[in-house]
């Protein structure tokens, strides 16, 4: 880690490196498989006394995010490993207008041929059979997006239509395949309803549809995922709050 400069003089040096830590958690930049570093290396990044980062490391033990262990030092908790999930999995369901409200429908669950841009992710050949699931979301018994997976066929295989009926996919592929994620990309555009677009949200063909573009990798940058969803044009809201 470099050295790091904190200069908020209304909030204590001790909660300012904690929420820092804990932030870097968060953005997965510092590995919870290992032990938090020596109070000494704290000591030197942040500019501060011992003192203080005992009163950090005293602060995140409360929240339940470090463990002491004896004579072999300080640990990440499950509690902190499951802070970036769970970050992950908010700003997706707030991404994808997914709440307690809106229901899943899996149509089907089938093997194809990826086509070119599908194949070109995955860095494959033209010829590869990829798992294919095809997902409609519901509002008031409205349809409002049609959700397309593209897996390799060795890790759709191991998902079955009801995992999808209660979790996203992402819980999905890191609950049912262990898998850790890493970079997720999403690129957004208006796009116009092919007919079976069309068919499933109810809409007109040609009609705008707002398309999200999902590119899911792991952590060692391997592709996990290419999703296509398409939201009903008028029924899309995307709320996010800074802190």
């Amino acid at each position: 880690m470099k050295k790091i400069n904190l200069d908020n003089t209304h909030i204590p040096l001790h909660y300012q490196i904690a929420d820092y830590l804990e932030d870097m958690l968060k953005r997965d930049e510092l590995l919870t498989e290992e032990r938090v570093p020596p109070e000494e290396e704290l000591v030197k990044i942040f500019g501060v006394s011992r003192t203080t980062i005992r009163r950090s490391l005293e602060h995140l033990l409360g929240k339940g995010l470090l463990t002491r262990k004896q004579g072999k030092g300080t640990f990440w908790t499950d509690a902190a490993r499951n802070l970036r999930r769970e970050k992950l999995a908010g700003i997706n369901k707030q991404i994808f207008n997914i709440n307690e409200k809106t229901t899943v429908r899996v149509k089907s669950k089938s093997i194809e041929k990826g086509g070119r841009e599908v194949c070109c992710f995955f860095d494959v050949h033209d010829d590869t059979d990829f798992v294919v699931f095809r997902r409609v979301r519901s509002f008031g018994g409205e349809p409002m997006s049609y959700t397309i997976n593209y897996l390799l066929e060795k890790n759709g295989v191991q998902i079955e239509k009801q995992h999808l009926e209660r979790m996203t996919m992402l819980e999905t592929l890191e609950s049912v395949l262990n898998l850790q994620l890493g970079t997720i990309e999403h690129e957004v555009e208006i796009t116009r309803a092919t007919a079976g677009i069309a068919h499933v949200l109810g809409i007109r063909i040609l009609e705008p549809v707002l398309t999200i573009k999902t590119s899911v990798f792991d952590k060692g940058a391997k592709p996990v995922e290419i999703v296509w969803t398409h939201f009903v044009e008028n029924k899309y809201k995307f709320r996010v709050v800074l802190e």
